[in-house]
């Protein structure tokens, strides 16, 4: 049975922002959710504002409605046919279910590459919302809300997903104890998967950003050498550090083709080069610099529920560090705008900006 916010007739207004076009964004009032079987209702407590929300944003599209604000944290405010009592109040992050066990690639013995755990992470899953959670409330499959653990924050939580993306590259490139790793890129994936190439055992490693500020703030979250560019003092460092066979692994955390680029060209023989995220550019690779030094390209995409609950173990502990990466000021959902004409991840300070829906 639902539970008593369920009654049809006692809906609570909400509020959400919806993108009407390129550079355009409402904020609007309509009924509050009703959940379906198998969904939930959640109040939106925090949310991240990430890359790609921005380039929707400057886009005017998205590969689905439930996409635009997908680093939410909130508590279960309603539970639809089917759903387990023990979540009405529970506090939540958006995360994915295990995978399912009956798409194709599951029956294939292939379920890292499950297609119902796919669909959550981009929002295409048939219980997805109609929007992200910039928004009051939002609704969601049941299966895929992950519990937060009571040490960690509301407004650190945001930071969840963002590390599971993280973790999950780190886990698709093979990088090893004692390993030399290169991150281009300094955003919040950036500096989350330097953290966490850390705790995997790497012995060396270096974070490539034009912003001075990130790259300082790198280096207090345990980065070796940072640089502002792939240039002759990275290549010297690299040669230092790795006998002048370059990096183990390269993870390309920036949506630009240079970086991408630039990146070939500082990994080892037999070594992995790894573009991080949904949004890489690779339409125009080459692979002259792989064939001469044999080695991997490959790609991440997402997370699976394995790496929601890692990340969140970690940050319970503190050992990942993720508050340094978000603004210490949140804004509220009439401020969203003014947040991506500004640029999210602002170069002077750190990346991450949480939006609180609900009011600051």
């Amino acid at each position: 049975m639902c539970s008593t916010h369920c009654d049809r007739h006692g809906l609570v207004d909400m509020r959400v922002a919806r993108l009407n076009g390129p550079r355009s964004l409402e904020i609007t009032d309509r009924p509050g959710h009703w959940p379906a079987a198998g969904q939930v209702v959640v109040e939106i407590t925090a949310c991240g504002v990430g890359g790609s929300d921005r380039e929707a944003w400057l886009g005017g599209t998205v590969v689905a409605p439930a996409w635009f604000g997908h680093e939410w944290a909130g508590k279960v405010t309603a539970v639809g046919e089917g759903v387990a009592g023990r979540f009405e109040g529970q506090r939540v992050v958006a995360g994915v279910s295990p995978p399912c066990g009956s798409c194709s690639p599951c029956g294939a013995g292939r379920s890292s590459n499950c297609r119902t755990v796919l669909e959550q992470i981009v929002g295409l899953d048939p219980l997805a919302a109609d929007h992200g959670g910039f928004a009051t409330e939002t609704v969601a499959d049941a299966r895929r809300v992950v519990p937060v653990d009571e040490a960690i924050s509301f407004i650190d939580a945001v930071l969840i997903e963002p590390a599971a993306v993280a973790a999950h590259a780190i886990r698709r490139s093979g990088l090893r104890i004692g390993d030399v790793a290169v991150v281009v890129g300094g955003g919040t994936v950036g500096l989350l998967t330097s953290e966490l190439a850390r705790l995997a055992g790497a012995a060396h490693i270096a974070s490539v950003d034009t912003s001075i500020a990130r790259n300082e703030l790198a280096c207090d979250l345990g980065v070796d050498a940072a640089f502002t560019s792939v240039d002759d003092g990275l290549r010297h460092w690299l040669d230092d550090h790795s006998g002048g066979l370059g990096a183990d692994v390269v993870f390309i955390c920036v949506d630009t083709e240079e970086a991408l680029a630039a990146g070939l060209s500082l990994v080892c023989p037999g070594g992995a080069i790894v573009a991080v995220g949904v949004g890489n550019r690779i339409d125009n690779l080459s692979v002259t610099a792989l064939l001469a030094r044999e080695a991997d390209f490959r790609v991440s995409l997402g997370y699976s529920s394995d790496d929601i609950d890692r990340v969140q173990a970690l940050m319970r502990q503190d050992r990942l560090r993720v508050r340094p990466l978000r603004q210490p000021d949140v804004v509220g959902l009439d401020e969203l705008n003014a947040v991506f004409e500004s640029g999210i991840e602002p170069a002077a300070g750190p990346p991450k900006v949480v939006v609180r829906p609900n009011g600051v």
